[in-house]
């Protein structure tokens, strides 16, 4: 549902940079509506925490990261958190390759139900065949329980 209601949002603002050139919907604009849309969103969100770490790897430990030197290898983790009593659905977590780093090609997990997707041009395109070139990962959980946590992440070397 989390997903659909971003796509929508997305929808509506893209419609809204089009109004010169559109039907003119000033006078259908329903603020509460939209005011209860936004609402909705926060509520769902709001109990959802997303935490990322950096680590180095050093004699097979995953030290946290201070300073990096070419060539060294770095551990992204991501944790995903639903700390209300409640399901959540539909939750992505969008994951850009940081600049000055390059995407180990076969690293990427996800601890729990999760689908993972890649991309080359920044996220605008996913696929669910991994590429060398990989500069965005977008990890999908269909559901995540009440009090529950997942960890996903990838490995990276620093150019």
């Amino acid at each position: 549902m989390i997903k659909n209601i971003l796509v929508l949002l997305v929808l509506i603002s893209s419609g809204l940079l089009a109004m010169g050139h559109t039907i003119n919907y000033d006078d259908k604009f329903n603020e509460e509506e939209q005011q209860e849309i936004n609402s909705n969103l926060i509520d769902r969100l709001s109990d959802i925490n997303l935490k990322s770490f950096v680590f180095q790897e050093k004699n097979g430990k995953n030290i946290p990261v201070k300073k990096v030197k070419r060539n060294s290898k770095v551990v992204y983790i991501n944790r995903v958190i639903n700390s209300s009593s409640s399901l959540k659905r539909d939750i992505v977590v969008k994951n850009p390759i940081p600049n000055g780093t390059e995407y180990v090609k076969g690293s990427a997990i996800c601890q729990g139900i999760c689908t993972i997707s890649y991309s080359t041009d920044g996220g605008r395109t996913l696929v669910k065949k991994e590429d060398s070139r990989v500069n965005f990962i977008e990890f999908y959980f269909k559901n995540i329980p009440a009090q529950k946590e997942f960890r996903m992440g990838f490995r990276a070397v620093v150019k």
